[in-house]
C-alpha cells in the first residue's frame, strides 16, 4: 500500500520541472554504512532546497531506504532511522510538522541495483509545490479572457495586473474617447468591443502567445464584421483592421458571443463598414434599418414608398383593414379646377402652401375596414415615411407637407413642414425619412420661403346687368383659383365690374359667376375668358345676361369650360 500511494503521489507532484541549471524539487541525501545521522553536506542540501521552494511548498515527503546487506526487519528498522533523521532536521528549521509525511521501505526498493550498496543508504525527499505560474480566468459579465501560463514569459501570471471590460452602450463609448473610424476616416458599427491589458510593476507588457477571448455580441448575429485593432489618433481611439472575420457569434449560455485568439492588449472589436455616407447614426451599434415588407406594420406602393404605421392609427385593428399606399404623380387628389369651382373653394383654401410649394407628387394612403369603410388617419399618431432616394435626387431640401381630408371630400393641405430625418442608420441609405402626422396624405416636394407675387389686376370683367356676383376665376394652365374682387374707380364700388390678374394666357382663364340677387334664384355662368367681347381700350372683357343658368342648388350645376 506504502508503494502503491508513493507512486501515485510522485506523479500528481513531478510538474513544472525546472531546467538543469535550477533546482529541482525532488533530492536524495545520503547516509553511511549503518548509521541514521545526517550528513553536514545532507543538511546543506536541504537548506538550499526549503529555500528555492520557500513560499511554494505544499507538502514535503521523506522516504527512508537501506542496501540489501542485514536482514529484512532490521533494515526496515534502519530506514525508519534514516527518515525520522531527515524528518526531524526539517521540523527543527521551521517546516511545519502537519506538512511532512514520513514513509520507510527498508531495502525493498534498490533503485540502484545490488551493486549500488552506498546509493541505496539514502532518504528521498519530494517537495509538492503549488505552480508557480497558472492559467488565468478573467470574467466580466460575459466577457472572458484566458490566460494560459506563460503567456508573459517571464512573468508570472499571479504578478500581473490586469484591466478588462467591455463597451455596451453608446454612452461608454462615448466616455472612454472611442471613435467608430478607422484611421483613414472610414465609418463603421461595432457589435463587440472590449480592451485588455496587463501590466507588472505598472508598466505594460505584450504576450507572447494569444489569450482565448469570448467578446460579447451587443446585437444579432450578422455576416460581414471584421476584427480590429484600436490605436491612438489625435488624442481618440480609432481603428485598424488585422484582416481576419469575426466568426458566427456563438451561443454560451446566456451570452452570446465572438470567440478568437488575441495575441494584443488594448482595444478590440467587431466592426462592419457603414453603407453610405447619409448614414451618419452616432448610435455605434447598427442604427435602424429599413423596415422589412414584410412586417405587419408596413405598407408599401408599387414604386416601394413605404410607411410604418404607428398602433392606433386608424379606428380599426390594422389586421382588419385594406391599407394601400399610392404614389399620386398625377396629383389626382388635388383639387382640380372644376372641384374647385364645385366646392366654391379658391386654391389657398385647401392649399394656402400653393406659391412655396413645388411638389413633385402626393402621397396617399387609402385606408378601409372590413365593412369597406373609408377611414382617415388620426394626426396624434406618428406615421413614418420612407420615400426612394431616386424620387428626390433632383431636390436639395424635400420636404413632406401633411393633408387632412375634410367633410366635403378634398385634402386640405397644411403649411406645417416636415423635413427629412437624417442620422438614423442603414435606413438613410436607400430612403429618405420622414416621422409626420398620421393623417394619411402627404404632398412631396421643395419649399422656398420667398413667396412669388401675385399678378396684378389688370383686366376688368364687366357683367352688365348683374350685380352683387361672386366671381371665381381659374386658370387652366396652373389650376389657380382666386376670387375676383368689385372694382373700384376713385374710391366707389362698381358692383358689375370685377378685377382680372394679368396671365401669361388671357384664354387660359376660365370664369365662374354665381348669382343670387333676386330672392330664391340661383344663376350661374361659366364662360372662358376668349369667348368673351373685349375692349380694347378699357382692358375690359365683357359678359351679358344671356349667358346665365338657373339651378336649385349650387351642386346642381354642369361645368365643362373648367375640364
Amino acid at each position: 500500500m506504502k508503494k502503491l500511494y508513493l507512486s501515485c503521489l510522485f506523479a500528481l507532484m513531478c510538474i513544472g520541472v525546472s531546467s538543469a541549471q535550477e533546482l529541482k524539487d525532488s533530492f536524495e541525501v545520503f547516509f553511511e554504512f549503518n548509521k541514521a545521522i545526517l550528513k553536514p553536506n545532507s543538511k546543506t542540501t536541504i537548506d538550499s532546497f526549503l529555500n528555492a521552494s520557500k513560499g511554494r511548498r505544499l507538502k514535503v515527503r521523506v522516504a527512508g531506504h537501506t542496501c540489501d546487506i542485514g536482514t529484512d526487519n532490521y533494515n526496515m528498522g534502519l530506514s525508519e532511522k534514516r527518515a525520522i533523521s531527515a524528518f526531524d532536521y526539517l521540523k527543527g528549521v521551521g517546516e511545519p510538522e502537519d506538512k511532512i509525511e514520513l514513509f520507510f521501505y527498508g531495502e525493498k526498493e534498490l533503485k540502484y541495483g545490488q551493486g549500488g550498496k552506498a546509493e541505496n543508504r539514502r532518504v528521498f525527499v519530494l517537495f509538492a509545490l503549488e505552480d508557480d505560474d497558472r492559467d488565468t480566468l478573467l470574467k466580466s459579465g460575459c466577457l472572458e479572457i484566458f490566460v494560459e501560463k506563460g503567456t508573459f514569459k517571464p512573468t508570472k501570471n499571479k504578478n500581473i495586473q490586469f484591466e478588462y471590460k467591455t463597451f455596451n452602450t453608446t454612452n461608454a463609448i462615448k466616455m472612454a474617447n472611442i471613435s467608430l473610424e478607422d484611421v483613414n476616416g472610414k465609418k463603421y458599427y461595432t457589435n463587440g468591443m472590449a480592451y485588455f491589458d496587463a501590466k507588472f510593476n505598472a508598466a505594460d507588457i505584450e504576450p507572447g502567445k494569444s489569450v482565448k477571448l469570448k467578446l460579447p455580441a451587443v446585437g444579432a448575429n450578422k455576416e460581414g464584421f471584421m476584427l480590429f485593432t484600436g490605436v491612438q489618433q489625435g488624442g481618440k481611439i480609432v481603428w485598424k483592421s488585422t484582416g481576419r472575420p469575426c466568426a458566427a457569434v456563438e451561443k454560451n449560455g446566456d451570452c452570446n458571443t465572438y470567440n478568437f485568439d488575441w495575441q494584443e492588449t488594448g482595444y478590440c472589436a467587431c466592426l462592419k463598414p457603414r453603407a453610405c455616407e447619409e448614414d451618419c447614426s452616432a448610435d455605434p451599434f447598427g442604427g435602424i434599418e429599413t423596415p422589412l415588407l414584410t412586417d405587419a406594420d408596413v405598407r408599401y406602393s408599387s414604386a416601394k414608398t413605404i410607411a410604418k404605421i404607428p398602433s392606433g392609427m386608424f379606428k380599426s385593428d390594422l389586421g382588419n383593414m385594406k391599407v394601400d399606399v399610392i404614389d399620386d404623380t398625377n396629383f389626382e387628389e388635388d383639387c382640380d379646377l372644376c372641384e374647385q369651382f364645385k366646392f366654391g373653394i379658391v386654391t389657398e383654401d385647401w392649399h394656402p402652401g400653393y406659391r412655396s410649394m413645388k411638389a413633385s407628387q402626393n402621397i396617399i394612403m387609402k385606408a378601409t375596414d372590413n365593412s369597406n369603410n373609408a377611414q382617415n388617419g388620426d394626426a396624434n399618431k406618428t406615421l413614418r415615411v420612407l420615400v426612394p432616394r431616386s424620387k428626390v435626387s433632383a431636390m436639395t431640401n424635400p420636404i413632406l407637407l401633411p393633408g387632412s381630408r375634410v367633410t366635403k371630400g378634398y385634402i386640405k393641405w397644411e403649411t406645417s413642414k416636415y423635413e427629412q430625418v437624417k442620422c438614423l442608420g442603414p435606413i438613410n441609405c436607400d430612403y429618405v425619412v420622414y416621422d409626420v402626422p398620421a393623417t394619411g396624405n402627404y404632398k412631396l416636394g421643395e419649399w422656398t420661403d420667398v413667396k412669388a407675387e401675385a399678378s396684378k389686376d389688370a383686366y376688368i370683367l364687366k357683367t352688365r346687368v348683374i350685380k352683387n356676383s361672386t366671381v371665381m376665376v381659374g386658370n387652366k394652365s396652373d389650376n389657380y383659383v382666386y376670387k375676383a374682387k368689385n372694382n373700384a374707380v376713385k374710391g366707389k364700388t362698381r358692383e358689375k365690374e370685377y378685377s382680372l390678374r394679368d396671365a401669361k394666357d388671357m384664354n387660359s382663364l376660365v370664369i365662374l359667376v354665381k348669382n343670387e340677387s333676386k330672392k330664391g334664384q340661383k344663376t350661374y355662368a361659366e364662360v372662358q375668358v376668349s369667348e368673351l367681347k373685349y375692349k380694347a381700350k378699357k382692358k375690359m372683357y365683357v359678359m351679358r345676361k344671356k349667358a346665365l343658368k338657373k339651378v336649385k342648388d349650387y351642386n346642381e350645376m354642369e361645368l365643362t369650360k373648367c375640364k
